[in-house]
């Protein structure tokens, strides 16, 4: 038999785990429960939310900020769902928000991200309703029915385009194709040799403008070097000062100084003129025994040279007398 010993300390056992375990359970949802949360609600109608479950997660930009707290019909308008989430007040939710319910993987359960937002928007305060998106699975449905749609209306032109009427139309229009493409088959065979000087002619064009290009950005090159350099400014300073000194001048003045000293060169032209009129015949008569002196000289020259012994026999003065 269990001694009453035996049956206290179970109890003490057992009431000690009892404890800890309502104090595990305690803290780890005590922190849930007295965790202050912000309740915001979304209206989806004339949707399936198929695969939404309360407890689902609601993430923003990937993110798991809250989860589903209810989903249920609104009494007022029964072609619409609300869905109350509760996310962290720390999480900044704006006016210019969207919830989307999109797929979690391929279980077929979803969720709700929230996306959008910009910073210029104005914060939504708890207790609202955020605008809802739409969804992963109706944007696909969506482009399917357009995609739909757009073949449903190729199909009726072509069903339109192969009728018995149309069909005499489109062999004709190949036929016509067929023969135009033999024909310009030919004009390709006669003036093939014409095409090929022409190719080559324009190979030779092109390696003409490729050297052209070449000696053009040298040219650009060498123009942009001057550019760069210091003595392109300089002169334009230099041209600058010059221009600046002319503008400073007095020109009128300089203009009859300039005259004034041409008048004076022309009467010191005119006094010359004058001077040399009036000395023309002592000019002549200089002139004159300046030829006979020269003849004389010459002379003079001429017996030395034949006769050197003259110096010392006489002065060449008597031996030009005496001859």
């Amino acid at each position: 038999m269990v001694s009453r010993s035996q049956k206290i300390r179970l109890g003490i056992f057992l009431s000690v785990a009892i404890f800890l375990l309502l104090l595990s359970v305690a803290l780890i949802t005590g922190n849930q429960l007295f965790k202050k949360k912000a309740t915001y609600f979304i209206r989806y109608k004339d949707i399936s939310l198929t695969g939404l479950e309360l407890g689902s997660a609601v993430k923003y930009r990937g993110i798991r900020i809250g989860r589903i707290e209810d989903i249920y019909i609104d009494k007022q308008d029964i072609t619409s769902i609300i869905v109350e989430i509760t996310i962290d007040p720390k999480v900044p939710i704006k006016e210019d928000t969207e919830a989307i319910v999109t797929l979690i993987g391929i279980t077929g359960l979803k969720m709700i991200e929230l996306q959008g937002g910009t910073n210029e928007s104005a914060l939504l305060p708890a207790e609202n309703f955020i605008r809802p998106g739409l969804s992963v699975v109706e944007t696909i449905t969506g482009k399917a029915e357009i995609i739909a749609q757009k073949l449903e209306m190729i199909l009726n032109n072509l069903a339109t385009f192969t009728e018995p009427g149309r069909r005499d139309q489109l062999f004709r229009l190949v036929d016509n194709t067929s023969q135009t493409l033999e024909n310009f088959t030919l004009l390709l065979s006669a003036n093939q040799e014409n095409l090929s000087t022409s190719i080559k002619n324009f190979a030779q064009l092109t390696g003409h403008l490729d050297t052209l290009m070449i000696n053009a950005n040298l040219t650009v090159t060498d123009i942009h070097k001057i550019t760069q350099s210091g003595k392109l400014a300089h002169s334009v300073d230099n041209i600058n000062d010059i221009t600046s000194e002319l503008a400073q001048a007095k020109l009128a003045d300089l203009i009859q100084k300039l005259a004034a000293a041409i008048d004076q060169t022309n009467q010191t032209f005119t006094h010359l003129d004058l001077t040399l009129m009036k000395s023309r015949h002592d000019i002549l008569s200089s002139t004159e025994l300046l030829r006979e002196s020269l003849e004389y000289f010459n002379e003079f020259t001429r017996l030395i040279s034949e006769n050197p012994s003259l110096l010392l026999r006489s002065s060449p003065q008597q031996e030009i007398r005496e001859r």
